[in-house]
């Protein structure tokens, strides 16, 4: 459908740009020696002709494209060229048989005599008036192309970040799950009221990590409590192996975050630093808002001796929350990871936004 069809204002606006058109061609008349109501009353109705008349270029040119060769927008001109001296002559024709029309009304007797001599003026102006609307055509059908190439990269980005999150999702960590798995059998022959509580974790932990999946921005409370949560099944897993160190500014809780930005921080915490040491560890974890930015830090023991870990550990999942932080925030958050003699720091710095 035309795209100035497509609702009464576009077409309204459209219409209206065709004042100023229909004022200059009373101006020409005047100043031939026509009174303002022969100049007046043919120069409304022939605008009004010429502009649903022009409209038809916008089909014409959407079947024909503009080439970016030399040859071809030759050929193209020359099309355009003739096309424009018919729709021209067929103004001025118009023109002709409007004046025989209203040459009945009273005061208009002279007016189909002054159209017969300004005819030559009047197909100069229907050509420029129709390569104009040609040139109009062209940029509204670029409009759409853009409009529409914008449409299709936000919606590949959604489903990009969709995806992501969908392997977010799938990543909860298989191994983290297998072992809670492994203790909670058991704890059910040793510790039975131990295994039930590790069994209400896991549950509460599986549902809160599913539920936050299904967006894409949460409060970083969301997250906080999600983290938790996990880390009261580790602790029972891990004992006096695994001590925390929590400190969290209440005025960064609302802050809105990518979901699941946290969670594999932890993760990595656990499973490259705590976990590879005989004698365990202690996470710190803590927040604060410093001029406006929310600065949120995981850091985590880890055994000097030890390799960096490649591929599918430590490295893709630091990769994946800094591709997300940044892809939300921009240059106004900054990512850093640093691995000290004995200790790796994660640091998460970005703005305090809030839901409104």
């Amino acid at each position: 459908m035309h795209p100035l069809l497509v609702s009464r204002a576009r077409l309204g606006t459209y219409l209206l740009g065709w004042v100023p058109i229909a004022l200059l061609l009373a101006g020409i008349a005047r100043s031939q020696g026509w009174n303002w109501l022969e100049a007046t009353s043919l120069a409304l109705p022939l605008c009004l002709l010429g502009a649903l008349l022009f409209l038809g270029t916008w089909y014409l040119c959407r079947a024909m494209p503009l080439q970016n060769t030399v040859d071809g927008l030759a050929t193209q001109s020359a099309v355009w060229g003739t096309a424009a001296l018919l729709m021209g002559g067929l103004w001025a024709g118009l023109a002709w048989l409007l004046a025989r029309v209203l040459a009945w009304l009273p005061g208009l007797g002279a007016l189909p005599q002054r159209v017969q001599l300004a005819l030559p003026v009047i197909t100069g102006l229907g050509i420029l008036l129709y390569l104009a609307s040609v040139a109009l055509s062209y940029l509204m059908l670029a409009q759409a192309r853009a409009l529409e190439a914008e449409r299709k990269g936000a919606e590949l980005q959604l489903l990009a970040q969709e995806s992501e999150l969908k392997a977010l999702r799938a990543q909860l960590n298989p191994h983290f799950l297998f072992n809670s798995l492994n203790s909670l059998s058991a704890l059910t022959a040793v510790d039975p009221v131990r295994a039930r509580e590790m069994c209400v974790l896991l549950s509460e932990f599986l549902r809160r990590s599913l539920g936050l999946g299904e967006r894409r921005l949460v409060a970083l409370r969301e997250e906080l409590d999600l983290a938790r949560a996990y880390l009261a099944i580790e602790q029972i897993r891990f004992g006096s192996r695994l001590r925390l160190d929590l400190t969290v500014d209440p005025a960064t809780e609302p802050a809105l975050l990518p979901t699941l930005l946290l969670q594999p921080l932890v993760e990595n915490a656990i499973k490259h630093g705590i976990a590879a040491l005989p004698e365990g560890g202690t996470l710190v974890l803590t927040t604060e808002l410093v001029e406006g930015h929310v600065i949120l830090r995981v850091e985590n023991p880890r055994d000097s001796d030890a390799p960096t870990p490649q591929g599918l550990g430590l490295g893709l999942g630091l990769r994946q929350v800094r591709q997300r932080l940044l892809g939300r925030f921009g240059s106004r958050a900054r990512f850093e990871a640093t691995s000290l003699a004995e200790t790796h720091r994660v640091t998460l710095v970005f703005p305090l936004e809030t839901e409104p």
